[in-house]
């Protein structure tokens, strides 16, 4: 009776057993301060702008005059107007074509809702466990390829019918560029295929080679479907709230049936985040949230050069908050090394898929100076191992 295919999702290597054996070592030793480099979460609050903007949502759900509820399925329209005329100015998209929801974790999945069971779906290895989870979970067809010398997925010379790609990359860190997405964009437009593109980490690009968005290249509004989120750029972690373009030009009807799934599967993302999300492209919102980037990227610019200068192979880190770090120790192994020697959390790269095997991720989304503790105990450590 159950989905059997839920029964091949991963159990060993998760983020469940890194918090797992992270809450054991706590309680066994409840005066060590442990830093963790392993965060995926933020370390800014969600700035004043915004929260303001969402005690008014509050106050407006009490009184019946201003009350919303249902009806606003496919995202409140001044949300969408404002993404549009902020995230993609001059790609000429309609209302209809951008959705918002409840985080881009649930959308990179639940989109597969709209292609048939019998889809072949291509996965880079190593890859952010989630796009795998979500095709066994919806019984889709998946086929893992490793990734290239670049730590990139490489343009196939067989048939896909869906391409999960993220850019600026988690775990990685590293993101593709303009010339590399062309080809993508090629080989989806002869092969009939569509890219599923996570951009959610867009607001740490700064390599001019890079683009900003997956719609920058020609052709990819029939072949593409972008999605992106406030979690990082505006703290949204805790709150959720997130968007995605479906182009009418990829398939016909595709806005009518995404839609219709909508109607039937889907609320509406929250009305305060909503709002909380529109108050993000204010002025002093915006000055706020680059200066979070910025200090964010300084932590990665950190991180990167104290482990190279140590010794270690480092990956990503310059378009993305996440770096990748190649060791000669098994992931969980070194896992816990640096837990119960350093007292610092790293993420094991196994967790993203049997290729990162020797790999761990590290995160510069925590606190500089939680990073330089971390640095100066792994100093420490290999100093006096040399």
């Amino acid at each position: 009776m159950l989905n059997k295919n839920l029964e091949r999702i991963e159990k060993d290597n998760t983020f469940s057993l890194v918090n797992k054996k992270l809450k054991a070592f706590k309680l066994a030793n409840p005066n060590i301060k442990i830093v963790s480099l392993g965060i995926g979460d933020v370390s800014k609050p969600i700035c004043k702008p915004v929260v303001d903007a969402m005690h008014k949502a509050v106050d407006d759900l009490g009184d019946i005059k201003t009350f919303s509820g249902y009806g606003n399925y496919y995202g409140l329209e001044e949300l969408r107007e404002t993404i549009l005329k902020n995230d993609y100015k001059g790609f000429d998209f309609s209302l209809d074509e951008v959705y918002v929801s409840d985080g881009a974790k649930t959308d990179s999945t639940s989109i597969l809702e709209l292609f048939d069971k019998d889809v072949k779906v291509l996965l880079g290895n190593p890859l952010y466990p989630i796009y795998k989870n979500g095709c066994l979970a919806l019984s889709k067809s998946i086929e893992e390829v490793p990734l290239n010398e670049e730590y990139k997925l490489a343009v196939p010379s067989k048939h896909y019918d869906i391409i999960y790609l993220c850019s600026p990359n988690n775990p990685i860190g590293n993101a593709y560029t303009y010339g590399e997405l062309k080809k993508w964009i090629k080989y989806a437009l002869t092969n009939k295929s569509i890219i599923l593109f996570d951009n959610v980490y867009e607001p740490f690009i700064s390599s001019k080679d890079v683009p900003h968005s997956i719609y920058e290249i020609n052709g990819a509004k029939k072949c593409a479907i972008e999605f992106r989120s406030f979690s990082k750029k505006a703290s949204f972690t805790g709150l959720r709230c997130s968007y995605f373009i479906i182009p009418k030009q990829i398939a016909k009807n595709v806005n009518y049936y995404w839609k219709e799934r909508t109607l039937n599967r889907f609320n509406g993302a929250s009305y305060v985040a909503q709002i909380g999300a529109i108050a993000t492209y204010s002025k002093e919102a915006k000055r706020i949230q680059k200066q979070n980037i910025k200090e964010y990227k300084a932590n990665a610019k950190y991180l990167k050069k104290s482990f190279t200068k140590l010794g270690f192979e480092v990956i990503g880190g310059d378009d993305a908050p996440f770096m990748w770090v190649k060791i000669k120790e098994k992931s969980w192994d070194y896992f816990d090394f640096c837990l119960k020697k350093l007292n610092v959390v790293v993420i094991p790269g196994v967790i993203f898929g049997s290729n990162g095997e020797h790999h761990i991720r590290i995160s510069a989304l925590g606190k500089i100076e939680d990073s330089k503790i971390a640095i100066e105990r792994f100093k420490e450590y290999y100093e006096k191992q040399a």
